[in-house]
């Protein structure tokens, strides 16, 4: 009955993961029947070719289950109204508001009524739907979930993922069931409205006690040790510094905050019996999953943890892995499209490690203390069976991550224990609470020194570039060939050394011998990042949002570790190099304006770098030119497309052309209308424009210029290479545009 289990559940999961590729999953039957007699011989004590067969069944009705709970917007969904502009939406706050890293205020927004224009011309219509809402933090004061309001605004639809690695926005939201968003600007209250009670209440008051014992740092920090991340506004900067340390899940809910406190409870009550034993774990299973919400790590964690109260009460031992398992079928049964949350995928992932090869680690580490032993096995099995989905995600490494965990783990357990403690004091009495918090501030500044200290070290977040899917399905089978054939475990230094191989020579051989240009998708901000081999040029930051969302990622996934120049252009907003120098070293940055505290150099006229040579062309304004390889290009400010509107729109490019603007292959410009003489003068093959779109009329006349031309807005990363001329999309495997 077990293994009939596994094969059926394995391949529930199996068919929802092969959706990704194109009617794959009709042939998963064909792959079972297949498995069925390949079993006969490598699993004698399998189940019979009829579970198989089943198995193949439910995973080709997996693929279309995924499908049917696919979220879509209905007919009356505000998002079928976007874009729409000075639009003034009724309905109610469902979702607690939480502060965003740009300082403004989020949350989720249930519509009832939508407003456009105004007096005797408005236009009032009922409408359905849920809007992801950001406001300025002066205008979302007192609000809270359950408040009916009215917010001014601009409608949008979220952006994908410009490149594969990149945030997707669209798709995270719409995983919710959010369609489309709502720049806010002006809230309108009816009549003031006292706020309702809510578990936002004692999560509030935990929050506020944790705060006014320890500050706006260490308060945050210590609540979301206790109720996750999720329920608690941690300082950007600080959830950040745990993110690059390797430390972000001691600050998500997770199977240690559900494994701290039921092993509290059940130690508080050992003397009742069993029944009040179980009773108050479910009560604090309940309470648990109630504050930190009902996400794929906490559903796991607490599924997990009823699995183990329902063996004590039955006074049989679970098998760890069947129960893995079944948490995971259920979970999924749940929201199949979980099996693409990177959360749900990390939380399973560190489990599965943890029951495998936690404790054989520890006993190969026997030379060292038995508490340290411990510790470290529990770090390397979760880093060994995490670090693969890691790679092909984010294509970054947490140096020190496994060292970092041992060292930390021990505050965490105190600041978590404590912090629980503190805050169900905080609930029954809120000064309480506060006493019990303060001597939490010693262990609690410890750790984020700890954390400072990591992120000082040399390439402490180590960017190697994304592997591909093939590399990752290896990987994960040499680990399964560890579990299935303990035998192999002998073989570790052949194996690892393999691994490495797999990883970073395929990483070394193209960075070795690339030349390539990027233009990010950044809205009107030109960015450029041009990889010539080892070295690295980049053109302009944008604002620290485009910095944290765009440009780092995009660093990651290809591997940059170093800066070797970096350019400020003139008139583009470069807010963001302080950011870049925080996580990745810049050895020259050029600018003729200050930056905020960088330190810059002045312009020498010209670049050589490798296959890259720089030049300002000396043209009133300048342009700048761009060779890279047999590659030129030409950007043009913002300044040269933007001026003369009231009069000649292009006065100041038919001055560039009487100066003598240079030929280029490709021009590269803001987006705004081009005129003909330049073009003409420019000669180019290619027009780049860094803009969310461009006007009609423009994109006609090029049209019939017959130019091609390619916007970041609408086609997200460009990139172009020697062989393969330009890819727009979704980076590498985007589609071929030359």
């Amino acid at each position: 009955m077990g293994a009939a289990f596994v094969v059926v559940g394995l391949a529930f999961m199996a068919g929802l993961l092969v959706t990704a590729i194109p009617y794959a999953a009709y042939a998963t039957p064909l792959v079972c029947i297949g498995l069925a007699f390949a079993s006969r011989r490598f699993w004698r004590m399998g189940p019979p070719w009829w579970v198989w067969l089943i198995a193949g069944v439910v995973a080709l009705g997996a693929s279309f289950y995924l499908d049917l709970r696919l979220p879509r917007p209905a007919v009356d969904d505000i998002s079928r109204k976007a874009p729409a502009f000075d639009v003034v939406v009724e309905g109610r706050v469902v979702a607690e508001p939480r502060f965003t890293q740009s300082g403004k205020v989020r949350f989720n927004f249930a519509v009832e009524r939508l407003t456009r224009g105004s007096g005797e011309f408005a236009q009032v219509e009922t409408i359905g739907g849920t809007l992801y809402v950001n406001l300025p933090a002066t205008q979302a004061e007192g609000l809270y979930p359950g408040q009916d309001i009215r917010i001014k605004g601009d409608l949008y639809i979220p952006k994908g993922a410009s490149f594969q690695g990149g945030f997707d926005f669209q798709r995270y939201l719409n995983q919710q069931g959010i369609f489309a968003g709502l720049r806010g600007e002006e809230v309108f209250y009816d009549a003031p409205v006292e706020a309702g009670w809510g578990l936002w209440r004692i999560r509030k008051q935990i929050v506020d006690v944790h705060r006014q014992a320890l500050g706006d740092q260490a308060g945050p920090l210590m609540s979301a040790m206790v109720i996750g991340a999720r329920a608690v506004d941690v300082p950007s900067d600080l959830r950040a510094a745990f993110t690059r340390a390797g430390l972000a899940h001691t600050i998500a809910a997770s199977g240690f905050h559900v494994s701290l406190l039921l092993g509290v409870m059940l130690a508080l009550t050992a003397s009742l019996g069993t029944v009040a034993q179980v009773s108050a774990g479910l009560v604090a299973l309940g309470v648990f999953v109630s504050m930190a919400g009902w996400i794929p790590s906490v559903g796991r964690a607490a599924l997990m943890g009823l699995a183990g109260l329902a063996g004590l009460v039955t006074g049989r031992r679970t098998q760890p892995l069947m129960v893995l398992l079944l948490v995971a079928v259920v979970l999924l049964l749940w929201n199949p499209h979980w099996i693409w949350d990177l959360g749900f995928e990390f939380s399973f992932l560190a489990t599965l490690g943890l029951i495998v090869h936690a404790r054989p680690i520890a006993e190969a580490l026997g030379w060292l203390p038995k508490a340290i032993a411990d510790l470290a096995g529990v770090a390397i099995a979760a880093y060994l069976w995490t670090l693969p989905l890691q790679l092909y995600n984010f294509g970054l490494i947490n140096t020190y991550a496994i060292p970092i965990n041992v060292a930390a783990t021990p505050l965490v357990t105190v600041i978590t224990l404590g912090g629980l403690l503190s805050a169900l004091a905080a609930v029954i009495y809120a000064p309480l609470g506060v006493w019990l918090s303060i001597p939490l501030g010693f262990p609690t500044r410890w750790l984020i020194t700890l954390v400072n200290w990591a992120n000082t070290l040399p390439l402490n977040a180590l960017a190697v570039g994304r592997i591909t899917a093939a590399q990752l399905v290896i990987l994960y089978g040499l680990l399964a060939l560890v579990v299935a054939r303990p035998q192999w475990a002998k073989r570790g230094l052949l194996l690892f050394l393999f691994a490495l191989g797999l990883v970073f020579i395929p990483l070394v051989g193209l960075q070795a011998t690339r030349l390539q240009v990027a233009v990010l998708d950044a809205g009107r901000t030109p960015i450029m990042v041009i990889k010539d081999r080892w070295r690295t040029v980049l053109v302009n930051s944008g604002d620290a949002q485009t910095v944290q969302f765009t440009l780092l990622p995009y660093l990651q996934i290809q591997g940059i570790n170093r800066i070797d120049l970096g350019l400020a252009l003139p008139g583009v907003p470069n807010a963001g190099w302080a950011e870049i120098e925080a996580k990745v070293p810049v050895v020259r940055l050029i600018s003729e304006e200050p930056l905020g505290g960088v330190q810059t150099e002045r312009w020498p006229g010209a670049i050589t770098l490798g296959q890259v040579q720089i030049e300002a062309i000396p043209t009133r304004p300048a342009v700048w030119q761009f060779q890279v390889g047999s590659e030129r290009w030409l950007w043009l400010p913002p300044v040269v497309t933007q001026a003369g509107e009231g009069g000649n729109r292009f006065a100041l490019q038919d001055q560039l052309v009487a100066q003598g603007v240079p030929q280029a292959d490709v021009l590269w410009w803001s987006g705004d209308p081009l005129g003909n003489r330049l073009l003409q003068a420019v000669r180019p093959y290619g027009l780049v424009a860094s803009n969310f779109r461009l006007r009609f009329s423009d994109q006609k006349r090029l049209e019939e210029a017959k130019i091609p031309v390619w916007v970041t807005g609408q086609v997200g990363l460009i990139q172009w290479q020697p062989q393969r001329g330009f890819t727009a999309g979704r980076g590498e495997s985007g589609a071929d545009l030359s």
